[in-house]
């Protein structure tokens, strides 16, 4: 059962989408999305109704039939019925009898085993029984969980005349030449693009939709049509993360779409631009949501740096960016972040930290306790892990995971090591897996404050079934659970105490918003309390 998992004294980690995936073409996963998910982002609103995008019901029936003989012809005939239904009645049983992260969704099983169950027994394509495969695993709703047909789902470039739709751009954003992040009016700003990019997107610019479509839309009505969804690394495991998660991916889609439309930033002119040119972009592009700060380098993904470190310039403000919790010896994650504390406590006079976790793929579960040691002064118990009773008919009975428990998790504070000032943690949906985890346990730090967005909800743990080569699946067999069990935590994400997001304005200036909400919060007057810490004053 723990395969997956190994721990030692200086780290644990579980298998997950890692910071590997930052190379310059990463695996693509494939997954589909269904009417359940367009209900659970609608609020449970019904996507005819909620959608109100002025078509007749009899448009919608025959683009989604457009849609279908689409997805039919680009990938050929499928299995035998007989063994298509064999191995859906598998997969079901796995995920009745294994699927460890039920807590804080509402997921009915037999609702999606009667939708598909009946079409499958009368025979589908292979794209057609790809994509039920990937619904299902949407459902559930877990970065983790994916049941994906290898040629289907990572195979088949996004390209004009190929029916996929591409969820997700925090990692390469090459495709398209420029990153997006989402704004609070539900258009996409653009935050970084190539020199040259062949639109001329700059940061500042707006992107509404395609074809006088906005995006908001038109990635609802993609849904509808249930094309398979070609998954940028991964997806959001709660409402809010999958719905950033969806609208972000907007750049990524052109080839659905004959033009994009576009608000210049300078003058504030609408356009609407042929998406022909992208087929020509190249160079690199990650869709990081950070811009750089200056006096504190980036982090180099390309090539396999995740840490970095400096003092904002103009102030006396540490920052770190940590891109990676990978327990891999010889990336050096953790001795990296340990040194960055370490110097920015005791080489510098520092009046406040900044870390950067917005992009974070996950990793190891003791990968920074070297540097929380430092930041600490006692020891804290924070959380633990419990995974599902296989094959229990209650989908809510867990035990407790032998080996990542709330003594191994704990954060082991320097009795001769505290940090007594300001301690702004920066999250966002692109904090997924072991860096929800790690920015979880950093409340429990009396200055710490969270700025951005909260973070994606994957607290969960994975195994992987096997199906045979053709498929790649994982499965979440467990969930995070906080230290006095009051609560389990997949699915939800680390709260913010201060919501702030990138703007335009600023970021047409080369200003990150989130990074300015900090740097003003940790620059308030202070008062001392009798203990002599410093703490903000409120």
């Amino acid at each position: 059962m723990y395969s997956r998992i190994s721990v030692s004294s200086r780290s644990a980690s579980w298998y997950l989408p890692g910071p590997l995936a930052f190379g310059r073409r990463p695996s693509l996963l494939i997954i589909v999305v269904t009417p359940i998910l367009i209900a659970l982002l609608l609020g449970g609103a019904s996507p005819a109704i909620a959608l109100e995008d002025g078509r007749s019901l009899v448009e919608k029936t025959q683009s989604t039939k457009k849609w279908s003989t689409l997805i039919d012809s680009t990938w050929g005939g499928g299995m035998p019925a007989a063994e298509q239904l064999d191995f859906f009645d598998r997969v079901m049983e796995h995920i009745e009898t294994g699927y460890g992260a039920y807590h804080n969704i509402g997921l009915d099983l037999e609702s999606i085993r009667n939708r598909y169950r009946a079409e499958i027994g009368s025979g589908v394509s292979r794209g057609r029984f790809a994509a039920i495969m990937n619904h299902i695993s949407l459902a559930l709703s877990d970065c983790h969980t994916f049941i994906i047909d290898r040629q289907v789902s990572w195979y088949t470039p996004a390209e004009p005349g190929v029916p996929l739709f591409v969820v997700g751009a925090w990692l390469d954003a090459s495709r398209f030449g420029a990153s997006l992040t989402v704004l609070e009016d539900e258009t996409l700003l653009v935050v970084r693009a190539l020199p040259g990019q062949r639109l001329g997107l700059e940061p500042g610019d707006i992107v509404l939709g395609y074809d006088g479509v906005p995006w908001n839309m038109l990635y609802r009505q993609l849904l509808e049509a249930e094309l398979p969804i070609q998954l940028n690394w991964v997806c959001g495991s709660n409402e809010e993360s999958m719905h950033h998660c969806m609208m972000m991916s907007a750049g990524l889609n052109w080839h659905l779409f004959d033009t994009i439309d576009v608000i210049k930033h300078g003058n504030g002119e609408t356009l609407h631009l042929p998406t022909s040119p992208l087929q020509n972009q190249n160079g690199t592009i990650y869709g990081v949501e950070q811009l750089p700060v200056p006096g504190v380098p980036m982090p180099e993904y390309e090539e396999g740096n995740f840490v970095s470190w400096g003092v904002v310039q103009g102030t006396d403000i540490g920052y770190v960016y940590v891109a990676s919790w990978d327990p891999d010896p010889r990336l050096q994650i953790s001795e990296q972040f340990a040194e960055a504390v370490r110097a920015l406590m005791y080489d510098y006079d520092t009046s406040g930290l900044i870390l950067d976790f917005r992009i974070n793929t996950g990793g190891g579960a003791l990968t920074p306790d070297d540097g929380f040691a430092l930041l600490f002064d006692t020891e804290v118990f924070t959380v633990g892990y419990a995974l599902r009773v296989e094959g229990s008919e209650d989908p809510y009975e867990m035990y407790l995971h032998p080996e990542l428990t709330p003594e191994l998790l704990k954060i082991k504070g320097d009795q001769g090591s505290f940090y007594e000032r300001p301690i702004a943690v920066l999250i966002g949906p692109g904090t997924v897996s072991a860096g929800d985890l790690h920015a979880q346990r950093l409340l429990a730090h009396p200055r710490v404050r969270t700025f951005g967005k909260p973070s994606n909800g994957g607290f969960t743990l994975n195994d992987n079934p096997d199906y045979g080569f053709r498929w790649w699946t994982s499965r979440a067999t467990g969930s995070a659970y906080t230290v006095d069990r009051a609560r389990y935590l997949a699915h939800t994400g680390v709260p913010v105490d201060f919501e702030v997001w990138l703007q335009p304005d600023d970021v047409a200036a080369g200003i990150d918003t989130v990074v300015e909400a900090a740097i003003s919060w940790i620059q308030r007057p202070v008062v001392r309390r009798a203990s002599g810490r410093r703490v903000p004053a409120s």
